[in-house]
């Protein structure tokens, strides 16, 4: 399976302003002494050389991500990043008119549906356009986002055919290759993670869900849900010593992320929903200390972590094998 990220910030997007910009470009050019800047070869392999942090960004969009086998796909949630996915998909099948969406929802928080009012293929006639998601009403809740007094069209009014279906926590269901399960989550107004397999491959989208203990007891129906995923998509929300202060809040953080997916035999841990306070130097550090953390406590895990950043690509093929835990 292939995932792709189109928006991993949490709450609100948060792009870069001009003058973010523009220190990050002095910032590499100061360090550029003794590269031939007109050798345009010697130039990218500078930048290409820089911390993550330096040559690029983490990025601002909230919530989306693709899941792909072939020609088959899902989406979870609605972020503003769906709108460069809709671009995308306009290019083939959906910009006929031919094309069927799965849409999975984690919750209907504004930061997860933001985008979809502007997600092109959704304005093509012929376009089917299905959700999924174990709240109550998920039709009114996204009709009511576009009501005309928070924006200009109505769901009613766009083009494409919508579905919504209620899911079950107790059963999964099947779409083309995939088999999809859901777990409820520790979140206000309840949040539910996603657990998708293929052929002999597993990936778990677990966003906004808070932890409130590292007891085994306690995250006995989490790790039976993301044991032995390829890629766990973790929410890392809440940062070093932000616990107390953010308690209830329903998020999570890297270091909670580097317990629970080496317990579980998770093979690559995502952080994911990244705060849109942090900077793109505090999102790699926090990346960098939770790296640290697991190399010095759990010496015997090949868990790898990565941030997660818009327009990051993953193959399951490639995730390594990992330490097999059994609780």
């Amino acid at each position: 399976m292939k995932i792709t990220f189109w928006g991993v910030r949490g709450s609100l997007p948060a792009p870069l302003c001009a003058e973010q910009v523009m220190e990050r470009i002095i910032g590499a050019v100061a360090g550029a002494e003794g590269v031939e800047c007109s050798d345009m070869d010697a130039v990218r392999a500078y930048v290409a050389k820089l911390p993550f942090c330096k040559r690029a960004t983490f990025g601002g969009n909230t919530p989306c991500v693709e899941v792909r086998s072939g020609d088959d796909f899902l989406i979870f949630d609605a972020g503003s990043g769906i709108r460069l996915l809709g671009k995308r998909l306009m290019d083939g099948a959906f910009g006929r008119g031919e094309g069927t969406a799965h849409i999975f929802l984690s919750h209907t928080h504004w930061d997860h549906i933001m985008g979809f009012p502007f997600f092109a293929p959704a304005y093509v006639p012929g376009n089917r356009i299905i959700f999924y998601g174990c709240h109550d009403d998920l039709e009114g809740r996204l009709k009511h986002q576009q009501n005309r007094e928070h924006f200009p069209v109505e769901m009613d009014s766009m083009s494409a055919d919508f579905e919504f279906v209620k899911l079950n926590t107790r059963k999964e269901i099947r779409i083309g290759p995939f088999t999809v399960r859901t777990l409820k989550q520790f979140h206000p107004g309840a949040s539910y993670g996603y657990r998708v397999e293929g052929k002999n491959e597993a990936v778990v989208y677990a966003t906004d869900s808070e932890y409130e203990s590292l007891d085994l007891s306690y995250l006995s129906k989490y790790l039976t849900f993301f044991r032995n995923a390829d890629v766990l998509i973790f929410d890392a929300f809440v940062g070093p010593g932000e616990n107390i202060k953010k308690q209830n809040w329903g998020h999570s953080s890297a270091l909670y992320g580097v317990e629970i997916a080496t317990e579980a035999g998770v093979k690559k841990l995502v952080l994911f929903h990244h705060d849109p306070e942090r900077n793109d130097e505090d999102i790699q550090k926090i990346a960098e200390e939770a790296v640290a953390y697991a190399k010095r406590t759990k010496g015997d895990s090949a868990l790898e972590i990565v941030p997660a950043y818009d327009g990051l690509e993953i193959e399951t093929s490639n995730t390594k094998p990992s330490v097999k835990r059994e609780t």
